[in-house]
């Protein structure tokens, strides 16, 4: 009873010491979604709270400064954030409708553009001369402009940092979850702080606009550092090989003794062989050397169908299994990892 409960504590505490990166990114949608949810509750609140309903007698219809054109409002943005979700979505379900999602997004940006150049139209057929250049010192008068930002151009580079850490996987992409998590809530704060401005203008009369921020150097030289560590623990420099053997590179996979043993070695999310000779009608076995720090491989066996004849079970390395396959009859078949399929398979052939 003892050990039955120490060994559900291990298992228990095993989920913090040596996470499922693939279940953390699958978690990601929902944390973010309920910091969203969170935020738009809070801003609702705030709404609700923040006084009398009207200021004014009536909702006042805005009106351009003179000089300057408004583009009138459109639905273009909406669209193409929706052609962007069907096309994610195929990315991830695959099949037809990942032509779907395509056709979707390039409508959407078709439909984008017509507008604008309809727009561009307009403005040339209202001011067919070139205005001469305005220089303004600030907004117009009773115009509070927010100030500008570096977080859309971080909050991309964080991005950037996590595709490439979902490609490559280890720690490059636990360091691109938490950039993309730490520069989206800085972009929260700011937006909290713009609100704020907003808020004492409309008490005070007085509209004060935010000054031109300093180059992010300090942040940027932070993502640098978080993201050259990472390669470095992805690579196995460091910590250095020892004698023993240590987590550098990779060591030679080994042959087996067996003639009915095969050997297979994942390292950088590939597979260190492409074709496999098995014994046909007969139980074989594969040493399989996952190499990858934290990164979960398996090798699969599927038929020329498509339908799965082995399903190996996937762990994380740096670790060895041995996999029993049962008999295969005579053919062609494909071995894969089934979690980076795309990347990491390769044809097996079962014979005499």
């Amino acid at each position: 009873m003892i050990e039955q409960i120490w060994n559900a504590i291990l298992q228990f505490t095993a989920q913090f010491v040596i996470p499922d990166w693939g279940s953390v990114i699958a978690l990601l949608p929902v944390v973010m979604a309920v910091i969203l949810i969170l935020f738009l509750l809070r801003v609702v609140l705030a709404y609700a709270t923040a006084g009398p309903k009207r200021i004014r007698s009536g909702r006042q219809k805005p009106v351009a400064p003179p000089g300057v054109h408004m583009p009138g409002p459109t639905f273009a943005p909406f669209l193409g954030a929706i052609g962007t979700f069907l096309l994610f979505f195929g990315l991830v379900f695959g099949g037809p409708s990942i032509f779907i999602g395509i056709a979707a997004l390039v409508l959407a940006l078709l439909y984008w553009g017509r507008e604008a150049i309809a727009d561009y139209d307009h403005v040339a057929g209202v001011r067919p001369e070139p205005a001469p250049a305005v220089v303004h010192s600030g907004p117009p008068p009773g115009v509070h402009v927010p100030g500008p930002s570096f977080r859309p151009l971080l909050a991309a580079l964080a991005t950037a940092i996590l595709f490439a850490g979902l490609v490559f996987g280890g720690w490059l992409l636990g360091v691109g979850v938490i950039l993309v998590i730490l520069t989206l809530l800085g972009w929260l704060s700011d937006a909290r702080k713009e609100y704020r401005h907003v808020v004492d203008a409309d008490r005070t009369g007085h509209i004060e606009n935010e000054p031109a921020p300093g180059w992010p150097k300090a942040t940027l030289a932070v993502m640098a550092i978080f993201v050259v560590v990472s390669v470095v623990l992805n690579l196995g420099w460091f910590p250095p090989k020892s004698a023993s053997g240590g987590t550098g590179e990779p060591s030679p996979a080994p042959s087996g003794g067996d003639p009915g043993e095969l050997a297979i070695t994942a390292h950088n999310a590939t597979f260190d062989k492409k074709t496999l000779n098995a014994p046909a009608d007969k139980p074989f076995k594969i040493d399989f050397d996952n190499q990858d720090n934290l990164v979960p491989h398996d090798v699969d066996i599927l038929d020329a169908s498509g339908a799965k004849v082995f399903d190996g079970k996937d762990f994380p390395g740096p670790k060895k299994t041995t996999y029993d396959v049962p008999p295969l009859k005579p053919g062609t078949y494909k071995f894969e990892c089934s979690i980076h399929p795309q990347v990491m398979n390769g044809e097996l052939i079962a014979g005499p």
